[in-house]
């Protein structure tokens, strides 16, 4: 029987709320909001296809709760929670308490990046299947930890999630001196400087990366390729 998974994406900032999310270089606001929000929904879409939503929790800044209801999310409103940036990591890890009964194996992500395949997530749970206890890493091209993901629950876990970091390097060394079976797959491409968009748009123009993107969320990064043509 194959063990249940849950999935936590979480978002320190606010991304729904175009007047308070981070501006990404040259963006105006509400593009910045409009790439954050289709990051996050072009890694809700490919996790879907391979888990159930009710395996997939939503963890938002409390800025983004009203906007979010405007926006015809595909996510479970049962799923999503908000922390406040005072609080985060107590917030975070009773919210990471709310997880689904019976849940063994659990992924964290920050949902700013793109190259992730239903392939990929396969490989992941397959190694969680593993008898040994297994800490599986993803890390962006600039170095951060975009995933982890584990077997074995500790205690420490959640409050290894920071607000700023997503997961330092020195909570990462505490994780792996947990006796864990670390795993490193293949990076991810995640948006942080100015430069990142335009190769972002030649990473999706190349054929062996289609399946990062479903045809709609391809057009809604279109969209942005056209609006800042000016940054290719």
């Amino acid at each position: 029987m194959t063990n249940v998974t849950n999935v936590f994406f979480v978002l320190t900032e606010p991304i729904f709320s175009k007047n308070d999310c981070h501006v990404y270089p040259h963006f105006s606001k509400p593009d910045s909001s409009f790439l954050y929000v289709t990051l996050l929904k072009n890694l809700y879409e490919i996790f879907s296809s391979v888990l159930g939503k009710e395996d997939l929790f939503l963890c938002l800044n409390e800025k983004d709760k009203e906007m979010i209801t405007l926006t015809s999310p595909p996510f479970l409103s049962a799923n999503t929670f908000y922390f406040d940036e005072q609080t985060f990591t107590n917030d975070f890890t009773s919210i990471f308490e709310k997880r689904k009964p019976g849940a063994r194996n659990f992924i964290f992500l920050r949902p700013d990046f793109v190259g992730l395949t239903n392939q990929d997530i396969s490989q992941i749970l397959d190694l969680l299947t593993l008898d040994d206890d297994v800490l599986v890493i993803k890390k962006s091209l600039h170095k951060k930890i975009a995933l982890f993901a584990t077997n074995n629950y500790q205690p420490e876990i959640p409050e290894l999630i920071h607000k700023k970091n997503f997961v330092c390097e020195s909570a990462l060394k505490k994780l792996c001196g947990l006796d864990y079976q670390l795993y490193k797959l293949k990076n991810v491409f995640s948006l942080e400087q100015a430069n990142d968009f335009k190769e972002l748009y030649q990473m999706l123009s190349r054929k062996e990366n289609y399946a990062c993107c479903s045809k709609q969320m391809h057009d809604r990064f279109t969209h942005l390729f056209i609006e800042y043509k000016e940054l290719l």
